[in-house]
């Protein structure tokens, strides 16, 4: 890692500073002189915001601590309560930046519906404390910020940001305190079921469409555990590598692929739908994705058997063969039994054609 790379990493971390956690960098490549540079030291530092919720509403969702992985996910990752008693909450929080971890004991001191005090009690940022108070105004809050930070080694960097930029950081993080407030309960339901099967948050996409069909009644919690254990993103978080994949999965993807769309697999449909045939998916099903996608669409036109086929209804029956006709004798024509005659000669001996004769 670079030492450009070490300070964007380091401008992070306030993110999750804001609320009792810290990300620890280790490294022997920023010096003392690359500190010597920096602004002046920046110790203490506050900031207050007016947000459109309810001081109680608010205070509960930023004291639940066993929640903010849920909140800021792409910041900490883990939080496991150690001792809860008294208005106070010894957490171990672990925090994910740029794809370092580290695990920090943070002492959260609830004060309902007035204070928050989370304090650093181990580590190099020991001692920093953010004093967060809620003012009432009206249905609003006032949300007031107090930042003491003490921090030594690596960590010192954070004291010469610039405060603007501390400040900035600590708003971006109450702004997703807010935006999770502003959710009613099948919002968290469907962001909580996200995590428990796909491991992230609910994109604003997928929160909005399926928020609304649970509200409406046209999907259940289950339903949805379901659709997104089925989803592509689901299947490709317990994908196998192609060279895992059995020889006999890769020729019936091969065959499937060359009858369908008219060429061998590439490797990300190979590995796909390789692993969608040894978890249980049959070779017809494969095939009629592959029939159903978008090339699969655009090849149809030119596949010289579903020509033919086509070709012959419009011969013998004049008229167009529809889809499920085609896909039909396309099928037995792929698995061997039957030719373009015996399908010529069933054509001919329909009840339909028969009719056309009299």
């Amino acid at each position: 890692m670079n030492k450009t790379d070490k300070i964007i990493v380091a401008f992070y971390v306030l993110l999750a500073f804001s609320y009792g956690t810290f990300v620890f960098v280790s490294s022997a490549e920023l010096t003392d002189n690359a500190i010597s540079i920096l602004p002046k030291k920046v110790t203490d530092f506050e900031t207050s915001r007016l947000v459109d919720i309810n001081k109680e509403e608010i205070f509960d969702v930023m004291a639940n601590v066993e929640n903010f992985p849920n909140i800021l996910p792409g910041n900490i990752n883990h939080v496991k309560i150690l001792n809860k008693s008294d208005g106070v909450i010894i957490a171990e929080e672990e925090l994910i930046e740029a794809g370092i971890k580290s695990k920090l004991l943070v002492r959260h001191t609830i004060k309902p519906y007035d204070e928050h005090i989370i304090e650093i009690i181990d580590g190099d940022a020991k001692g920093t404390v953010i004093t967060q108070l809620f003012e009432s105004v009206g249905s609003q809050t006032n949300l007031i910020t107090r930042v003491h930070l003490n921090v030594s080694g690596i960590s010192s960097i954070i004291a010469y940001f610039p405060e603007s930029n501390l400040i900035h950081a600590v708003n971006t993080v109450i702004s997703h305190f807010v935006d999770y407030s502003k959710r009613d309960i099948i919002d968290n339901k469907v962001d909580a079921i996200y995590h428990e099967i796909l491991h992230r948050p609910a994109d604003k996409v997928g929160l909005s469409y399926y928020s609304e069909l649970m509200r409406s009644g046209q999907m259940t919690e289950d339903e949805l555990r379901t659709t997104l254990s089925n989803s592509d993103e689901a299947l490709s978080m317990n994908m196998k590598p192609i060279d895992e994949l059995s020889n006999s999965t890769k020729i019936t993807i091969n065959n499937l692929y060359e009858k369908t769309l008219l060429r061998k697999a590439d490797p990300k449909g190979m590995m796909y739908y390789g692993n969608l045939l040894e978890q249980g998916t049959s070779p017809d099903e494969i095939r009629t994705m592959l029939l159903e996608s978008e090339e699969g669409q655009h090849v149809s036109f030119s596949n010289p058997i579903r020509s033919e086929i086509k070709t012959l209804y419009y011969k013998i029956l004049n008229r167009v063969a529809t889809d499920t006709e085609v896909d039909y004798y396309h099928k037995m024509i792929d698995d061997g039994l039957m030719t373009l005659d015996d399908v010529k000669k069933e054509i001919e001996q329909s009840a339909e054609y028969k009719n056309l004769q009299n």
